[in-house]
């Protein structure tokens, strides 16, 4: 995500209380934040979900609606997300 420099501060707080309330929510493995170090205003978040399932139910609560808006209002371009699969720890899902 490509944050405006001036909102950068705020983006972050916003993440990692987002950070506390994902990382509780039935499903999630994992949830981590990166920065870019040659771009600070460049950010990745990197979610796991025990199957994909929890992924779809988390897309229908009014948390990622939520969170979706928010995002495009610190974002300086839209927002991209993947669905992404190990592939040495692959098993067939289906999206």
């Amino acid at each position: 995500m490509k944050v405006d420099n001036d909102k950068i501060s705020s983006f972050m707080q916003f993440m990692e209380d987002l950070q506390y309330i994902k990382q509780n929510l039935e499903g999630c493995v994992h949830y981590d934040f990166f920065n870019e170090k040659k771009n600070v205003n460049v950010f990745y978040s990197y979610t796991i979900w025990e199957d994909i399932k929890y992924l779809r139910k988390y897309k229908k609560l009014e948390l990622y609606k939520e969170e979706m808006l928010n995002l495009k209002k610190f974002c300086i371009e839209e927002p991209k997300a993947w669905t992404i699969e190990n592939v040495f720890n692959a098993y067939d899902h289906e999206e």
